[in-house]
């Protein structure tokens, strides 16, 4: 055999003959491109499991990824709800505080007096898009208190103002024309406050006298217990027209430096589903 043919050999005969060189070359052919496509079958085979496992590596990094992502967000949000939580519970971060000076005059005559021809308690009703806050008023413990929110409520002064500030787990507080904590009605009048019923110490009492708080034992201070309506100030004698309502727990840091001047007694459930920014629609005196 040649390398270009077959080469035939007859015993019978001394010639030798040569086949047809096209049938060799052919058949040669024939092998050559048989190999060359399985070559290329198996090429394509090869480049088909590597694209699968690439694919599936990516699919792996993607969930990976993914699913840190996702940690990472929930992490965030968890420190965040504690550092909240901590925050709302905390006493020396959190108190309802109003402007101390009142940036416009909106009742200027006006001195809240007690009322000697009526100590009675009064209902105060706050209408919400979510439902209605009642109020019973403490004539007889704070009636300077009572007697301004009565008068504002019933000038219409508190209709339409918001919620300003919310914290969960600790107070809603409005009452303020501006919306951000720094309004009021024009005017301040003092403390009705008596710590010594409500029990503080003597210790406690002189700290607070010495940072300007003026008490009295006239009177029968309540404590800041759930449900408790009071006045928001700016220290000492700096009442206004905000308030504030205590909602899930007391908070005894308050005692002694706010006024409590009333108590939630329906709608507490509404009070609980208030948030910042809801609006005041009527606030009226029954």
């Amino acid at each position: 055999m040649s390398l270009i043919g077959i080469q035939i050999f007859e015993i019978s005969d001394p010639r030798t003959t040569i086949c047809d060189l096209r049938y060799a070359i052919r058949g040669w052919q024939y092998a050559i491109m048989g190999r060359i496509q399985k070559l290329r079958e198996q090429k394509k085979i090869e480049q088909i499991e590597q694209a699968e496992q690439k694919s599936a590596r990516s699919g792996k990094i993607l969930k990976w990824a993914a699913a840190a992502v996702i940690g990472i967000a929930l992490i965030a949000y968890g420190a965040t709800l504690l550092k909240n939580k901590e925050s709302a519970g905390s006493p020396e971060n959190q108190n309802p505080q109003a402007s101390e000076t009142p940036k416009e005059s909106l009742f200027p005559s006006f001195n809240p007096q007690t009322d000697q021809t009526s100590m009675e308690n009064k209902i105060a009703a706050i209408e919400t898009d979510k439902g209605t806050i009642k109020l019973e008023l403490f004539t007889k413990d704070a009636p300077k208190t009572v007697d301004n929110f009565v008068k504002l409520a019933e000038q219409g002064f508190y209709n339409g103002l918001t919620f300003h500030r919310v914290i969960l787990d600790f107070v809603i507080q409005g009452g303020d024309p501006q919306g951000n904590g720094s309004g009021g009605p024009g005017y301040s009048f003092e403390d009705e406050i008596n710590p010594w019923s409500l029990g503080l110490s003597e210790q406690t009492i002189q700290s607070y006298e010495s940072q300007g708080y003026k008490y009295t034992r006239d009177l029968q201070s309540r404590k800041m217990e759930a449900g408790v309506l009071a006045m928001a100030n700016a220290g000492p004698d700096t009442n206004g027209s905000q308030f504030f309502i205590i909602t899930t727990q007391a908070q005894p840091h308050l005692d002694g430096k706010h006024t409590v001047f009333g108590k939630v007694i329906e709608g507490m459930d509404v009070v609980l589903k208030i948030q910042q920014g809801d609006i005041m629609e009527e606030v009226k005196i029954q």
